[in-house]
This record gives structure tokens, C-alpha cells and sequence, in this order.
């Protein structure tokens, strides 16, 4: 049964086939299909084969093996482990260096697959797609339109529909296998070796070989671990197969040369047949296997009746262990047939060396003592992988295959070097990524937010909100944090950091689960920067700070604006003095005009809001050397940024004022959703001269209940309620630069100052010296009013008027 473009047909030839294939191939080529789409696919998949929807020709064991195959998770840690997380970027290697790599798809992919794995061709052709090939799969003759079947339902479960021009079913005879893999980039091909020979003749010139031979596998065993318990389990798992994967011991080679010892050792491996054969249902062999397996034994009973060679055949119905006592090998007949040898630690890479090419899997049985020594001598003699006898089947995710990962065959390492002085700033030569679909789902406030609690998946907390009330958490799995904080680097670089000469102290706030300070020293980590992570101090003393800036010839701050402002207020004499600083990075805070002019005045030359996030959504957007303060580039990579109208769930037309709402693309911890973060701005259109392609918006001022002053956000309800009366907030920079809040109430201004006081946050703020509070007594109807709307408003931002 042929599978073309997503149609199952039996009526077909391979000439036919080609034609229709070969239409489409250059624009598949062209654009490789992305990992995302694949993963949905194959969890759609999934679900239609728990719920046997369609039917499909399947065991019970078949269908629960291929559902676990496809566990999204699973594949998606695959990916991780061979190709690494951004393997879908063209990213530099190295924020130092101007070269760029990623691995991309082969391209075309001829598979030709065995008869004794049902699910093999299934699965082969699903990690192929995630590696984004197109794929051609040629069937063993025995497949009888199984694997066409599968596939059908699989590219039937993507919604996108792309899978179905990456996959097809071509049962084709041997001898047209030549023409099947005329335009092959690789061929992947399991078989013995006169059968990978014969097809790798007819494989075109350049193209990859990619092949899945048979193996040995073997359980290694020291004397003192021969327990019947362990026997039995290396009983079992010879049993448990027949010997027919390439996982299943053939031989147990013993760490002795004892004769005494390795009888022993046979007889009870015997006895452990007796008890536990019977309990698997054993696979019949053919009259060609059954002849092969008396004639082993029988030569094996001939050589030690003839010859000086100790050994013995133990055996009985379905089973035998042939012991020859000298420490040549041989290839088992199968079908629970157990050579066993005497192998010394010491002479095993001599003895295997013939053997080191095919050489698979290690049931190692031996004390705990014993594991590291033995799994050295074992991986230097050729095994490529090591287990315990009771999983020597079982595998993990990401494990290596035959040595390899097998996605990294299925892929090629590209690059792109450009000079020093070319994109500048740019970390990845991407296109712009997909955007989400998000039509119909609701905005999430603060308060929406703060109830949805973190997944299961969440391993990082950080404090999130607490202006009002309790603060909540915040959860990140650790993948998420590395995807955000990449982001972040990335947008760093851009803004002007260069690690390669910078010489960097952080100040950012750290302590009571604040994530400020921590993740900056993530994002100084990943750039590969000289990093003093000194922390915002606790009071109003930055001498010590002053001091180690001297002192270790520090060139770049980054921080708050209250922190880095209250520093250079307070140290100036000696930062003018020393005048090495040269670029300070902010949050995502507006710079006041009297910060920005001290920080020049000693010496400063690059000053920007370089980054601009929250706790509990991430970071959003990053400057870039050719914009000014308050304009970011959105981080498109983990964010996707709708702007609404203020008062309607519409998007701003134009470079109109609207609400920000943020969707997290690379969140997992906790479901970031068309949040609005209580931020106002507008988008800004055009080209930006940097050369960065991501959109660009211009941050505003803050609307609703929560209001950023100082390094913190002030609850405008928890205000209301401290001060029990109607007020206006007038909030802009005072001579000194320090930001400055003016609370006009009919209130005494003593009264203002008193009742604020048993505000926490808004205290503290004081009190740390990053803001000045002030009161006007002022009635309510002499509040300043909107010149346009004639309304009241509760809060005048004039920090950027």
C-alpha cells in the first residue's frame, strides 16, 4: 500500500509516485518543518491511538508501546539532549564571535526498514520529521500495509497539514531501491550486513549512509555476583525477546579464568533456565535456525570431547548454555542460546577487538564497588552503552543509539561566518517566529494571574506582585529559565554589552525571593561576561560599592535606575575621579534628565534602559543601540505582544496608546496568557537602523491599580486605604533626579505623612533613599484635570512629559 501527499492507494507504480513526490520536494526543501508542529502532530496522534480511533491493525502491547513513543515530553527531551535547545537557530556559538551554527535537516531521507520490528519504520519516520526531513520510507515485504496505515493516521492528526507532503509509503521491490533514492540525501537502513551492502551500492554519490546493522550484545559477570537472583534475571531477559534485538545477551563472559569456576557458574545458569524459561512463550525457530543451533551445540560437545578445551552443553527443551573455557567467540545461533566464555578484566579490549564494531550492549553484574573500573575496561573494549541485566531492553530519553544520536545523523551542521564590523549586536539569523493564535481568549488581570497557580512542571519560584496583600509566586521550570534568560542575554548584547572587553557589576536587588538580581547573573553567565555580582545595598551607604568599582577597574553598571542614581549622587567625587564607567544598563524604568546628566558628567557614555520585563511574566523587550530610552525591541523568540485600547478588548490601530498584553511562547511553569501587565504603549513602525527585524514598541506610563516608583510597584488600592480620603498622585523627578511623589489630599500634609507610613513597601522606598514623598493638602475639585477629556485623573505620570 503506497501512502502519496497524504492518500493511502494501492493502486500505484513508482514512476508515478516519484512525479508526485518530486512536484513538491524543492519547496519542502526550502522550508523545513519545525519541531513545534511535529510534536503536535505526533500528542494528536497519541490521543487518537489511546482512544483506538481509527483502528488500526495493533496489539494491545503494540499500540501501549508506539503511545509511549510518542510522549511529547519524551521526544521534545530528545531533542534537547541531541540537538540542544535552540537547535531550530542560526545563532552565533559565541557572543565573542561573528560565526553562526545550527543543525538543520538532511533534506531528503530514503528509509528502508526490516521485517522483525513492526513499529520500527513507524517510529523511524517520526524522529526523522522531528529532525524537519522530508522522508520516503520503503516497507520489508512482510509489512502488509501496516507501517502505510500508521503514518496515514499520523499525518492526518496535524492540523497544520504540512506533515502529509513530508511522508511517504513506497513499497517498491528490491531492485527499484536504486530508483527510489536517486535524489536521497541519506538513506537510513536497518538490515544484516550482505543486505546494508547491497543497498549502500546503490546509493548516488554524497549521499549520507546511514546504517542500523545487526549487534552483539553480552552480560559481563564477576564471580562474586553470581547469585541465583541475578541469574535468573539474565535468564529472563535472554527469554524475554528470544534473542531476536540487538539488545539481547548472546554471551556471559566471565571475569575468571578459572575452569572450577565458570562450571559452576554454568550449572547454576541451568538451573536458573529450569525455573523461569517456561514462564515466556517461546518464538519457534525455522528448520534452517533449529539446524544451526543442534549444529553449534553438537560441534561445541565434538571440541571438547576432542580436543584439551574444558567445557560442557547444559540444555533441555527451548533452552541451552554452551560453555567452551577458552576466549575465542562466536556469534550465538539464538533463540535462547547462551554462549558462556572466561573474559579477565584485563584481556577484554584484546579479546573483543575483532568484535568492536558491532558490539552494542553490557548487562554488567558485579558489586557496587566494581561498576566504575568494570565500565571503563568495558566502553575502552568497544561497548557502547552499559545497563543493569533487568532493563538491558529498556532505553531512556535522549539515550544514545548504537553510540550515536540518532537525530544528529538525520541532520547536518551548517554555518555562517560574517566580519567583525557586519550585524553587529544581532545574535541569530532567524526569521521572524510564528505567531500564536489567540483569537477569543480572555484577558488576564493581575488578580487572574495571581490565582492560576503554577504547573506541576514550575522548579524555580520568584516572588510575583505583593504590593497588595501576600505576595504570590511565580513558578519557571528550569527550561523555561533558560530560554527567558537567553532571551534576555541576547537582548543585552544587542543593546551594547560586549563581553568580550566589559568588565560588569551587577546591582540589581536580591533577597526575598526577588529574581532581579539572579537572573542578571544567569544572563552574565550565558554572555560569557566578567561579572561582580555585588547586589543593591540594604541602606544608603554605596562606599563599599564605589571602592570594589575602583578597585577591580570596573567599566559597566547594571541595575535600577534608583540604585545606580542614588550611587553616583552619593559617590561622585570619586566616580568623577576614576571616570572608567563607561555604559550603564538599566530596568526597564525611564532615566530621569538630572541621572542621565550626572552619570555623563563622570564619564558614562552608553546609558539606556536596556531591558524591560516583570517577575512573573518574564522579560519582554530589549533596547538596541539605535533607539532611545523607553523603546524596546520585543523578545519575539518567548513573547507575543498584543497592544489594546484602553478601555476595549480592540486592537490599537495605528501608533494609537493601548494596554500591553503579553502571551509567554516559552512558558511552562505557569500559563502567561494575554496578560495585561498594567503597562501602556504604542507600537512603532519601520525598520529600526540596527538591522533587528522583531517588532518594536515605545514604553509608556502604567494604568490601573498598580503604579512602578522607585524599584517597586505601589498598590493605588492599598494607597486608598491607608489614607481613607479622595487623592491625586502627581509622580515626576525631583532637582536631585530621585523621583519624586506628590499626594494631593484635603488631609493635613502630617496626616498624609503619618497614615503612609504603615505603608511597607512606600516606607522603605523612603527610607533606602530612592524616593522623596511629599504631601498638598488640596480639595478634591482643585485636582488637576485632563486639558482634552476635562476627567480627573487618579495618577499624573509627568516623569517623561
Amino acid at each position: 500500500m503506497y501512502l502519496i501527499n497524504g492518500q493511502l492507494t494501492a493502486d500505484c507504480d513508482l514512476d508515478n509516485a516519484l512525479i508526485l513526490l518530486q512536484q513538491n520536494l524543492p519547496q519542502q526543501l526550502r522550508i523545513p518543518l519545525d519541531h513545534a508542529t511535529v510534536l503536535a502532530a505526533v500528542a494528536n496522534f497519541a490521543q487518537r491511538l489511546q482512544d483506538s480511533t481509527p483502528a488500526l491493525p495493533l496489539d494491545d502491547e503494540q499500540r501501549l508501546a508506539l503511545i509511549d513513543f510518542c510522549r511529547p515530553q519524551a521526544l521534545q527531551h530528545k531533542l534537547d539532549r541531541e540537538l540542544g535547545e535552540d537547535s531550530e537557530s542560526l545563532r552565533r556559538i559565541d557572543y565573542r564571535q561573528t560565526h553562526f551554527e545550527r543543525w538543520y535537516p538532511l533534506g531528503l531521507v530514503v528509509h528502508v526498514t526490516p521485517a522483525n520490528a513492526p513499529l520500527l519504520a513507524c517510529c523511524a519516520m517520526i524522529e526523522s520529521l522531528l529532525a524537519g526531513n522530508v522522508n520516503w520510507l520503503r516497507p520489508s515485504s512482510s509489512d502488509q500495509g501496516l507501517t502505510a496505515q500508521l503514518l496515514h493516521a499520523l499525518v492526518h492528526s496535524d492540523t497544520s497539514g504540512q506533515l502529509r507532503h513530508y511522508v511517504a509509503v513506497l513499497p517498491v521491490a528490491t531492485a527499484q531501491i536504486s530508483q527510489l533514492c536517486q535524489l536521497a540525501n541519506g538513506v537510513s537502513a536497518w538490515g544484516g550486513e550482505t543486505a546494508l551492502r547491497a543497498i549502500r551500492e546503490q546509493l548516488p554519490p554524497g549521499c549520507r549512509w546511514i546504517d542500523w546493522g545487526h549487534r552483539i550484545s553480552f552480560a559481563y559477570l564477576t564471580p562474586d555476583a553470581a547469585t541465583p537472583q541475578a541469574l535468573e534475571a539474565l535468564v529472563d531477559e535472554v527469554c524475554r525477546l528470544d534473542q531476536q534485538a540487538c539488545s539481547s545477551p548472546q554471551w556471559l563472559l566471565v571475569d575468571s579464568d578459572d575452569p572450577a569456576v565458570l562450571e559452576a557458574i554454568g550449572a547454576a545458569l541451568a538451573e536458573a533456565f529450569e525455573r523461569r524459561a517456561e514462564r515466556w512463550p517461546p518464538l519457534l525457530p525455522t528448520i534452517q535456525e533449529a539446524s544451526e543451533i543442534s549444529t553449534q551445540a553438537m560441534m561445541a560437545r565434538l571440541s571438547q570431547s576432542f580436543s584439551a578445551v574444558s567445557g560442557r552443553v547444559w540444555s533441555a527443551a527451548g533452552w541451552r548454555v554452551i560453555w567452551s573455557h577458552d576466549q575465542s567467540l562466536a556469534p550465538s545461533p539464538l533463540f535462547r542460546t547462551l554462549r558462556l566464555n572466561p573474559l579477565p578484566r584485563h584481556a577484554l579490549t584484546e579479546h573483543l577487538l575483532p568484535w568492536r564494531n558491532v558490539l552494542q550492549s553490557c548487562a554488567l553484574i558485579c558489586g557496587e564497588t566494581q561498576i566504575g573500573e568494570l565500565a571503563r575496561e568495558l566502553i575502552a573494549a568497544g561497548v557502547s552503552r552499559i545497563a543493569p541485566v533487568d532493563s538491558i531492553h529498556d532505553g531512556y530519553a535522549g539515550e544514545p543509539h548504537d553510540g550515536v544520536y540518532a537525530l544528529q545523523r538525520l541532520s547536518r551542521r551548517v554555518s555562517v561566518s560574517v566580519t567583525s564590523t557586519q550585524i553587529p549586536g544581532r545574535m541569530n539569523l532567524d526569521p521572524a517566529p510564528r505567531a500564536l493564535a489567540l483569537t477569543g481568549l480572555p484577558i488576564t488581570d493581575k488578580s487572574a494571574f495571581i490565582a492560576a497557580p503554577p504547573t506541576a512542571t514550575a522548579q524555580l519560584f520568584f516572588r510575583s506582585g505583593g504590593s497588595s496583600g501576600t505576595p504570590a509566586l511565580s513558578g519557571f521550570s528550569y527550561r523555561d529559565f533558560e530560554l527567558q534568560m537567553r532571551a534576555t542575554a541576547d537582548g543585552l548584547f544587542a543593546a551594547g554589552l560586549d563581553p568580550q572587553r566589559d568588565k560588569v557589576m551587577n546591582l540589581f536587588f536580591t533577597g526575598g525571593l526577588y529574581g532581579g538580581f539572579f537572573s542578571f547573573a544567569k544572563v552574565l553567565e550565558l554572555l560569557g561576561a566578567r561579572h561582580l555580582p555585588m547586589g543593591a545595598p540594604a541602606d544608603d551607604d554605596y562606599s563599599d560599592i564605589a571602592q570594589v568599582i575602583i578597585e577591580q577597574n570596573v567599566t559597566v553598571l547594571i541595575g535600577m535606575p534608583s540604585t545606580v542614581h542614588r550611587l553616583f549622587v552619593n559617590e561622585e567625587q570619586r566616580l568623577r575621579a576614576y571616570g572608567a564607567i563607561e555604559k550603564v544598563f538599566l530596568g526597564g524604568e525611564h532615566v530621569s534628565d538630572q541621572c542621565r546628566e550626572l552619570m555623563q558628567a563622570c564619564g558614562v557614555s552608553n546609558i539606556r534602559s536596556a531591558v524591560y520585563g516583570s517577575v512573573d511574566a518574564g522579560p519582554f523587550g530589549h533596547a538596541c543601540a539605535a533607539t532611545g530610552d523607553g523603546v524596546f525591541h520585543l523578545m519575539d523568540v518567548i513573547q507575543q505582544l498584543e497592544i489594546v485600547a484602553l478601555d476595549a478588548d480592540v486592537p490599537v490601530i495605528g501608533d494609537e496608546v493601548g494596554r500591553l498584553l503579553f502571551t509567554s511562547k516559552a512558558r511552562e511553569g505557569q500559563l502567561v496568557q494575554r496578560y495585561d501587565v498594567g503597562d501602556t504603549g504604542r507600537w512603532l513602525a519601520g525598520d529600526c537602523p540596527c538591522g533587528l527585524g522583531s517588532p518594536r514598541f515605545e514604553l509608556l506610563q502604567r494604568h490601573g491599580r498598580l503604579l512602578r516608583i522607585g524599584t517597586d510597584f505601589i498598590c493605588l488600592e492599598e494607597l486608598a486605604r491607608h489614607l481613607q480620603s479622595p487623592f491625586q498622585l502627581h509622580l515626576d523627578h525631583a532637582a536631585d533626579g530621585l523621583e519624586r511623589l506628590l499626594v494631593r489630599s484635603p488631609r493635613d500634609p502630617d496626616d498624609v505623612h503619618q497614615r503612609l507610613q504603615h505603608y511597607t513597601t512606600l516606607d522603605l522606598l523612603q527610607r533606602s533613599g530612592l524616593l522623596t514623598l511629599q504631601a498638598q493638602r488640596c480639595a478634591p475639585e482643585q485636582f488637576q484635570r485632563n486639558n482634552h477629556s476635562g476627567k480627573t485623573p487618579l495618577l499624573v505620570d509627568a516623569r517623561r512629559q
